[in-house]
Parts: C-alpha cells; sequence; structure tokens
C-alpha cells in the first residue's frame, strides 16, 4: 500500500455529533435493527473483509442477529440501509467531497438518492474502510476497542436510535505508522501456546492483537521477538492489513539470535555471509507491505563489537555500521525501489549517531528510541521526518512487566516533543505481552492517531483528563474520578517518579541480585562481608519506605472495590488491585527477604527464619492476588511468566530456608530463558536463515 506522507502532521477534524437523541418518530433520528441491510460490495480486499466479520460479531453481540449483508443496495426497501467499505460504485453518490488524506474515514447519517436514511462508514482506502468499520462498532454499537483486553462486551440493545445529521469525520493520522511491538512474551506464550509448536503464542492470539491494533487505528506490528521471516505470523498480520516492521535486532527480518554456531559473525570479516542471508530474507517478505528496519548489532542483542573485540574505536564501529547499513538499503531498493525503510537506533545505535560516528543513506528515517521508561534518547535533537520507538512495558530487570509504569503525562511530553517536530513518520511502542499495560498504551495510540487536543494542553493537564476519560470509558461515570485519582496516586509511588522511573521488575531483580550473592554464605555458615550487610540495609530500607506508600494506595482501592459496578469488578482486580498488590507484595518479600538476612549476619537464626517465612507468605500472597486476575477466560494467565522470576524467586527463598533449619534443599524449578521460549526453532535450524525449507527457486 504506497501513500503520500502528509506535509508534517494534520490536526484531525473534529468529531462532530449534533442533533438530539429523540423519539424514533422524530425526523432528527432513524433506528437500525438487527434486520437493517449492510451493503459491501464483492471485490473488497482481504483485509476489510476480515474487519467487517469482526464487526458482524458485534451487531450480533448488540442486536441480537447476524447481519443481512448485500452486495448491491436494495431496490423496494424503505428502511435504513448501512454502507461499508471503499469498492462499491454507489459510494460515490452517497460520499461527493475527495478524502482528507490517506487513512482517513467518515462515518455519516445522510439521505440516500432513493430518500431513504442511509448510514456511510467509508474511508480514503482499505485502512480507512477498515477504521471505518471499527468506528462504527465503537460509536453506534458501543464497542469499547480493548473489549477483549478490559473484559467488557458490549450490552444487548435490541435498537439503536441514530442522529439523522451524525457526521464524523477523521484522519488524516499524526504519525504515519503506528504500532506494536509484541515483545518479551513469556505470559501470551504460556497463556496461548500454538498448537503446532510453529510460534510462541498461538495465531488465534496474533489475530486478537490485529485486530486490538486496527480498531485502535495503528497500522503495522513487530509480531513477536525473535521470528523467522518466514513464519506464519507475518502472514497473518499482512492479510489483517497491517504493515510488517523488524526490531532493532532482527534487521530485514534476519534472526540474528539463531545464528549458526558454526558460520563466523562478522560483516567487516565475512560481508559476503551476511549478504547473502540478507536478500534470502529479504525475498521472504515478498510482495507484502513492509516498514524495513536496518542497522547492525551483534548476536543476542548486543554490540556487535562483542563479536569482534578488534574493533574497538568508535570510528571503526560506526564504519562497519555504516557500510552494513548501505548495503541493506540497497538490496531493499533491488526488491522495492520505493520502499519505507528505518533505523531503529537503540542504545549504541544512537549513541554512535549522536556522536557523528554513523551515517545513514538517503531517505532512511531515523528512530530515536527511548530508554524503555518514556524518555525518549534524542536528547532535544529531533527532526522533522523522523520518528520513534517507545515502551509501555519493558523488560530490563528495573522497569515493568507485569503491571503498568509509564504515565500519561509522560507520554503527551514526549510524544509531544515529537508531534510539534513533525517526527512523525514512524510511531512502534513495545506493549509485551498487552494485557498487563493497556491504559498507557490506549493513551499512546490515541495520541499517535491525533495529537492535536494534546498539544493545546499541558502534561498535567493530558494526564488528568486522559486519566478520567479512561476511568469513565471503563468503570462508568459515577466512580471516573475517584479511580482516576487511584490511577494517579499509582503512578506516583515513589520508585515510579520521574527521579526514579522504575517498575514491577525492580524488586526481583534487587532479591535475586541479593540472593544470589548471600547463598554462598548460607551454605558455609558463615556471615557475609561489610558490603554486603550494607547493601541488605539499603535494599531493605527502600522496600519499607515504598511499601509503606503502597500499603495506603492499596487499601484506598480496596476500599473502592464494592463500589464498583458489579461486570466490571473483574477488569477492576486485574487492573487496580492485582498490579497494586504486585507492588506491594514485591516489597513486603524484599524488606523480609533483608530482615532476614540482617538477622543471619548477626548470628540471630531463629529472627532470620521467621522473617524468610514472612517473605514466603507475602510470596504466597503475590501468587494469591494473580490468581484473582485469572478469572473467566484469563485462566491460567499467569502460568508463563518466567521473565520477571516469581517463581524462580520463590524458590530461592525456600532455599535458603531450608539451609537456615538445617534441612535438604528442595527440588527447585529448572533455569528458563529465550532459549526455552524459542525452543520450537530448535528443529528448524538447518533452514537458516528461514524457518520453513526453502523452495529450490528461492535458493541463491
Amino acid at each position: 500500500m504506497k501513500r503520500k506522507i502528509p506535509a508534517g502532521f494534520l490536526v484531525v477534524m473534529a468529531t462532530v455529533l449534533i442533533g438530539s437523541a429523540g423519539r424514533a418518530d422524530q425526523p432528527n433520528t432513524f433506528v437500525i435493527t438487527a434486520d437493517t441491510p449492510w451493503v459491501v460490495a464483492t471485490n473488497e480486499p482481504e483485509s476489510v473483509q476480515r474487519a467487517l466479520l469482526d464487526v458482524q460479531g458485534d451487531w450480533y453481540k448488540v442486536l441480537g442477529h447476524r447481519p443481512v449483508v448485500l452486495n448491491e443496495p436494495p431496490t423496494n426497501f424503505a428502511g435504513p440501509v448501512i454502507y461499508l467499505g471503499t469498492k462499491g460504485t454507489w459510494l460515490k453518490e452517497l460520499v461527493k467531497e475527495p478524502s482528507a488524506g490517506p487513512e482517513s474515514f467518515i462515518l455519516r447519517a445522510l439521505r440516500a438518492p432513493s430518500g431513504r436514511p442511509a448510514l456511510v462508514a467509508t474511508g480514503a482506502d482499505g485502512r480507512g474502510a477498515i477504521y471505518a468499520a471499527y468506528a462504527l462498532a465503537e460509536e453506534i454499537l458501543g464497542v469499547d476497542p480493548w473489549y477483549y483486553w478490559v473484559d467488557k462486551e458490549p450490552a444487548f440493545r435490541g435498537k439503536i436510535e441514530v442522529a439523522s445529521d451524525l457526521n464524523q469525520s477523521f484522519g488524516p493520522p499524526t504519525f504515519k505508522y503506528r504500532g506494536w511491538f509484541i515483545n518479551d512474551e513469556d505470559l501470551l506464550g504460556g497463556y496461548a501456546p500454538d498448537p503446532l509448536r510453529e510460534n510462541v503464542f498461538s495465531l488465534e492470539m496474533l489475530d486478537r492483537i490485529c485486530e486490538t491494533i486496527l480498531r485502535l487505528r495503528g497500522n503495522m506490528i513487530v509480531p513477536g521477538t525473535f521470528n523467522f521471516p518466514d513464519e506464519r505470523c507475518w502472514e497473518l498480520a499482512a492479510r489483517r492489513g497491517l504493515a510488517l516492521n523488524m526490531h532493532h535486532i532482527l534487521v530485514v527480518g534476519l534472526n540474528t539470535y539463531r545464528w549458526p554456531k558454526d558460520v563466523p559473525f562478522s560483516y567487516s570479516k565475512h560481508p559476503d555471509i551476511m549478504e547473502r542471508y540478507w536478500r534470502n530474507c529479504i525475498a521472504a517478505f515478498n510482495g507484502r507491505e513492509v516498514v524495513w528496519t536496518v542497522g547492525y548489532r551483534g548476536k543476542h542483542d548486543r554490540p556487535f563489537w562483542k563479536d569482534e573485540p578488534e574493533l574497538d574505536t568508535p570510528e571503526a564501529r560506526g564504519d562497519v555500521m555504516t557500510r552494513a547499513i548501505a548495503k541493506q538499503v540497497e538490496l531493499i531498493h533491488q526488491a522495492d525501489p520505493h520502499a519505507m525503510i528505518i533505523a531503529n537506533l537503540w542504545a549504541e545505535g544512537a549513541e554512535m549517531m549522536q556522536a557523528g560516528h554513523l551515517k545513514l543513506p538517503a531517505g532512511v528515517v531515523q528512530v530515536w528510541p527511548d530508554d524503555g521508561t518514556g524518555i525518549i534518547r534524542d536528547n532535544g535533537t529531533v527532526k522533522a521526518g523522523q520518528g520513534t520507538y517507545y515502551h509501555t512495558a519493558m523488560l530490563n530487570n528495573t522497569a515493568n512487566q507485569l503491571s503498568e509504569m509509564v504515565n500519561p503525562g509522560r507520554i503527551a511530553h514526549e510524544l509531544g516533543r515529537f508531534a510539534r517536530a513533525g517526527a512523525t513518520n514512524f510511531f512502534l511502542v513495545n506493549v509485551s505481552d498487552v494485557r498487563p499495560v493497556p491504559l498507557s498504551t490506549d493513551c499512546a495510540m490515541r495520541l499517535a492517531w491525533n495529537a492535536a487536543p494534546w498539544l493545546a494542553r499541558s502534561d498535567a493537564e493530558n494526564q488528568e483528563s486522559f486519566l478520567n476519560d479512561w476511568s469513565r470509558r471503563q468503570f462508568g461515570p459515577q466512580l471516573a474520578g475517584e479511580i482516576a485519582a487511584l490511577y494517579s496516586r499509582y503512578f506516583d509511588i515513589p520508585y515510579q517518579r520521574a527521579d526514579q522511573r522504575k517498575g514491577d521488575n525492580l524488586a526481583h531483580s534487587m532479591l535475586r541480585k541479593l540472593a544470589t550473592a548471600m547463598a554462598p554464605w548460607l551454605q558455609a555458615g558463615r556471615p557475609p562481608t561489610a558490603a554486603e550487610r550494607k547493601s541488605l540495609g539499603a535494599a531493605q530500607q527502600f522496600a519499607a519506605t515504598n511499601r509503606a506508600y503502597v500499603e495506603q494506595l492499596v487499601a484506598a482501592a480496596t476500599a473502592l472495590e464494592p463500589r464498583v459496578p458489579a461486570a466490571r469488578r473483574d477488569f477492576f482486580q486485574a487492573h487496580v488491585l492485582t498490579p497494586f498488590s504486585i507492588h506491594l507484595y514485591s516489597l513486603e518479600i524484599l524488606e523480609s527477604y533483608c530482615k532476614a538476612m540482617g538477622a543471619y549476619s548477626e548470628n540471630q537464626k531463629p529472627q532470620a527464619i521467621a522473617s524468610l517465612e514472612e517473605s514466603l507468605t507475602a510470596t504466597d500472597q503475590l501468587f494469591a492476588a494473580l490468581r484473582r486476575a485469572e478469572t473467566g477466560k484469563w485462566a491460567r494467565w499467569y502460568f508463563g511468566e518466567r521473565f520477571v522470576g516469581l517463581e524462580a524467586n520463590r524458590d530461592r527463598l525456600r532455599m535458603a530456608l531450608a539451609l537456615l533449619r538445617g534441612e535438604p534443599e528442595p527440588p527447585v524449578h529448572p533455569s528458563f530463558g529465550y532459549p526455552e521460549l524459542y525452543q520450537y526453532q530448535e528443529p528448524f535450524s538447518p533452514n537458516f536463515p528461514l524457518l520453513y525449507p526453502r523452495l529450490p527457486e528461492s535458493k541463491q
């Protein structure tokens, strides 16, 4: 799908809904029922047809029957008709003005030439048509774009009154490309494993994710962390109508995490090997809309000079990166002369660019990453035409994997800087396992679609406005203010504030580090060093200070729960009480462990045992809080949790307690990381750089 880039970013047309919802017999409204026919051309593309199938499901939920879908406007019928898609010749009679730009769309009530009422949901192009269909679901049927993730099915209504002068216009978007990166997907892999064991999680779950992106008016996806370029996930996303993108490790789709052990990894020494693999990967995406990522990192998401230590100067490293990127661009242009190409300069790439050691070919969009906590690393140098790679979830030992961390004010500030600068060619947000971070992700996606209202407000005003709006949408108007205040207090947990920007990973990483350091002393029956005792004291103080704050927060949320509408209590538990409790019990676990080891250091073994037991009790409470968020379809959601390491830390506590009691060490869980998460790829290793055996004509 080739489109012209709007000059700068356009202010989205204000949404207007005029008219009263009076009685159905008044001329300013008309009624749609389950029998109101749809008119959809037979030649709509598959991506539009898939979105319309989703909306048919919405229609069934709200109105009670599948819609009557026709290929032509009905004759001898005086009732309302709904027109969808972009291919129908009749649309020219209904919508005469030109579109506002790529991906723009309208939702409009009018009188058809036949005189009957009509509701038109159409767009400037295929994606505009998809967004229009989902807008009908959201605006008319009342379907939340997040319905699957926030447990909010639309209410049955039977019939709906529509204002006769409904006229909503949307777009074009602020950011040209807007998408999600599904990363560190241990929860998704445990909850919805692929039954064929050819992906971390099932294609059915990926389809849910693609649907949500499109309902939020996104248009791009990175469907996993270490996918090969011919995995079926790419095909599904493309058929859904999404552009395909690779993250900063898998440039042009090359899965360097699975680099063969017997093949040298070095563009400076063996460019022919790299170039052959790059060509194969580029060919695997033939015929699909791709936002190509170029760059050069080493194996396993680390700087390439870890594998080539002889490149020991910034100049030498920058030269290799510059040449590698130039060659990638050349190969991409051979396949698609008009390709959209970005350089996602993670970590050392951004540093090399700022220092002037890395040069990008003309036409490559420079993408600035954030630091994993929502602060973009451009150091104020952002320029028009650039873009950003952002995080609402981040696995890095100190940020967030199980709960929200990046507040709406920070999102508004950082993305607002890029919108004001016209750096709106690309926006990718890392959402990890999706379900823990709907609030911050919704905030980022809304701003990426239409930055105009956000730019008119301060960061504090944006945070207050969004938290109130989110709380109203999820819990209703009566409690919206109180729940918004809870969220505001949550984002103000001391270690989540702007000067620290830490999340739920932190307490568990601290415990893991301390327990690893203490294990030899416990095994030897000797006290730790003064330095280790100092670390224990500092960690205990950190945990105690933050725990006192979070205790009050959890108490306030618990007191509010009985007043939450019954239909929304499951989501209140999953997105308020359980995340708040994750922070509380994680801090209690750490604090009690530090007390135990402090007592052990003073040769107070009974007190050490008692405090370790308290730490394990807090661990049990943490897992109980997780289970309370596993209601209904979410049973075993946390089954796959590995990367924060809740179960592994529980094992460390059990081992420490056994040592203090003089008991044998208990059996513990084996270690688990990316090799285990992506072990399904192991049998396919001979096919590198692809997953499946290549056809003879595709051999290089």
